[in-house]
């Protein structure tokens, strides 16, 4: 007996097959349609990509008919009624949740980001079609017997567990996190033996990150989305581009890929019960609002960071917990800081050991407070989470604008650094210049023979692992970080780097790096030359 014979429940004259959840008309509902082999649901933020994306991987009809005046018709007669403006019923008869043998795997860089973002939108969805999840297993199981995995892959070791599986369905939620070898090598463990259960590749993505050239040359590149004028939308004064899906693209193998450009204004939900986030996304620097507002990937081709590389660079914070792996007896302690209080403050903890190797291991990311309230948690923070003192680090490297005199205490001038010494905090002065900052970290991240860079994060720094990825070029420097980037995090770091790893501040000759090399074989003819009009 065939699977297609074995699902569990089906819709005919009855009733139609009763979802609970309906997608929005336009983006959504065209990329819960898609049956392309490759589907690139993504652009801006706020799309509504983590619970389409959750809702495909289940709810996907498989099996339906037509009916027209309440009988049964054939395709054939659908598509003739359809041709002469009578609009016959589709009846949806099985689901993908209603084969018992049929598998579906939801990918997330980490774990922690699928328990914040993937699986609370599973949970909402998939509980209403009495989907039980196992811990132990990490699965959704239903009734029939379908099970909904939710995996991660924060390492290779991770990634091996998945490859060489049977799965019908793989959706990979924020696919920019991801090497292009890593889920070309999942896709592989895409397969089915049942006609109904056609295999699929489903992907989700903000432009940006590790990922945005490989996404932007398989998808956006061979599947352009069609610009149609622009929108004005006067409930928040935006103005954004018309994109309609591009034709999809069919590979010489015979594969076909599909890009589905996806806004904010495509998720009415989101609009209707949180307008403010509107409101951010239109305050970002140009760069970034270009990016997750407007869904653009043609805003820049790479980031500061090129050799920027989760591998490398990112550790399980299990791996690497003070007094289990490290102590202040084993590594030098330090703390560096950037000054904000509209803007964010950032502290940073590093542990640096004898080989000049620094891990940062745990980060504060605070706004609203004043500067002897940013001390006060510093010193609340570390002593409860670590019991550590200020004596205990080697020292603290702040924002030399933590020394600017610009509020007064008891008649006196005082600047941040004095409310931090008052606090018991005495901090040392960093070095703000840009171009050392910039060439130190970025030294930083070069891998050696065994893939160990000199600066790495543990997997619990979300902030400075989001942020310091993503910074593009400064506009006319291409050497040089954008200033109006959320650059934050990283200038804390840099100024940690500058004095606490001497060995990579020289003053050598360095050959022009990959920027330059492309402004000076830019074609580029018009106004002032930068990186990203190269």
């Amino acid at each position: 007996m065939s699977l297609s014979n074995k699902v569990t429940r089906t819709k005919g004259l009855a009733g139609e097959y009763e979802f609970k959840f309906s997608p929005h008309p336009g983006k959504q509902t065209e990329f819960l349609k898609c049956t392309s082999d490759w589907v690139f649901y993504g652009g801006a933020r706020g799309g509504g990509k983590s619970f389409t994306l959750s809702w495909k991987a289940a709810l996907t009809p498989r099996r339906w008919h037509y009916e027209y005046n309440r009988k049964i018709i054939k395709k054939r007669e659908a598509e003739r009624l359809s041709a002469l403006g009578r609009t016959p019923s589709v009846k949806v008869d099985a689901i993908s949740i209603d084969y018992p043998d049929y598998i579906a795997l939801l990918v997330r860089r980490t774990y922690p980001q699928l328990e914040r973002n993937l699986k609370p939108e599973c949970d909402k969805l998939y509980k209403l079609y009495n989907g039980n999840w196992q811990e132990r297993n990490k699965c959704y199981q239903f009734p029939s017997g379908a099970k909904v995995y939710m995996v991660h892959c924060q390492d290779r070791r991770a990634l091996d567990n998945y490859i060489g599986g049977n799965y019908n369905f793989i959706g990979i939620d924020e696919a920019n996190q991801f090497p292009e070898e890593w889920v070309e090598e999942l896709s592989t463990a895409v397969r089915t033996d049942n006609a109904e259960l056609k295999p699929q590749i489903c992907l989700t993505s903000n432009p940006g990150n590790i990922g945005h050239i490989w996404l932007k040359r398989k998808f956006v590149d061979v599947c352009p989305p069609v610009t149609k004028g622009t929108v004005y939308n006067e409930d928040f004064e935006v103005e954004y581009p018309r994109n309609y899906s591009g034709e999809e693209h069919t590979d010489e193998e015979g594969v076909t890929w599909k890009y589905i450009p996806a806004t904010v204004f495509d998720n009415p939900s989101l609009l209707n019960n949180d307008p403010a986030y509107v409101r951010k996304l239109k305050k970002l620097n140009p760069i970034l609002r270009a990016m997750w507002l407007e869904g653009r990937w043609d805003v820049f081709a790479g980031t500061f960071f090129d050799n920027w590389n989760p591998m490398h660079h990112v550790i399980p914070h299990k791996d690497f917990k003070y007094k289990t792996h490290f102590k202040k007896d084993t590594h030098a302690l330090y703390r560096f800081y950037d000054y904000g209080t509209k803007a964010p403050f950032v502290c940073l903890f590093a542990a640096v050991d004898r080989d000049q190797n620094m891990i940062v291991f745990d980060e504060i990311v605070e706004t609203g407070l004043s500067a002897s309230r940013q001390a006060k948690m510093v010193n609340d923070y570390t002593w409860k989470k670590y019991k550590l003192k200020p004596s205990d680090f080697q020292d603290d490297i702040a924002d030399p604008a933590y020394w600017t005199k610009h509020s007064e205490k008891e008649g006196a001038l005082y600047s941040p650094a004095d409310f931090y010494a008052d606090e018991g905090l005495y901090i040392t002065k960093g070095n703000n210049d840009r171009k050392a900052k910039a060439k130190v970290v970025y030294e930083s991240f070069d891998v050696d023979d065994d893939g160990i860079s000199k600066i790495r994060f543990t997997d619990n720094c979300s902030y400075s692992i989001e942020t310091i990825p993503n910074l593009p070029s400064a506009e006319n420097d291409p050497e040089d970080i954008d200033t109006k980037a959320e650059d934050h995090a990283y200038d804390a770091l840099a100024y940690g780097a500058l004095k606490v790893l001497p060995s990579l501040v020289t003053e050598i000759n360095r050959k022009k790096g990959w920027r330059y090399q492309m402004l000076e074989n830019s074609s580029y003819s018009g106004g002032a030359i930068s990186w990203k009009s190269a």
